[in-house]
């Protein structure tokens, strides 16, 4: 039963890790994101500054709605050779029980150009029933 816990934990569809992967393959994907931040990029959890610690966590979160619907948050960061970003993204569960995107975007802090924000998914309809569903 633990073993089963964990792998469906870190290889399920609606598993953190999973949605983390994804999340960064769309990003490492963005044309206007190679450009900014450069390839390779590499993606990881809060920053820490302790040396022993490897693993850094993803921050993420599950939230309910007014509806009742649960929304995935997550934070992570992104790294490449010419600049950083944090990622950040909402996910919708829809009417399958999988998760859908509402946006991924990445935050691009000012320096020697202007701070920017650049989305990579935005469905303001996430989670909402389909036509043909009503």
């Amino acid at each position: 039963i633990i073993g089963y816990a964990i792998v469906s934990e870190l290889f399920g569809a609606n598993s953190d890790t999973h949605v983390f992967g994804d999340a960064l393959e769309r990003v490492r994907n963005n044309e206007k994101l190679k450009d900014i931040i450069g390839s390779p990029m590499m993606g990881h959890g809060e920053p820490s500054n302790s040396k022993r610690r490897r693993n850094r966590r993803i921050h993420s979160q599950v939230v309910l709605d007014a509806e009742g619907k649960e929304h995935l948050l997550m934070r992570f960061y992104v790294e490449g050779p010419d600049n950083e970003g944090i990622a950040h993204l909402e996910m919708v569960k829809d009417q399958r029980n999988k998760w859908e995107y509402k946006y991924l975007f990445v935050d691009i802090p000012g320096g020697f150009r202007p701070a920017e924000r650049i989305f990579v998914e935005y469905n303001k309809f996430a989670g909402q029933p389909l036509i043909e569903d009503k």
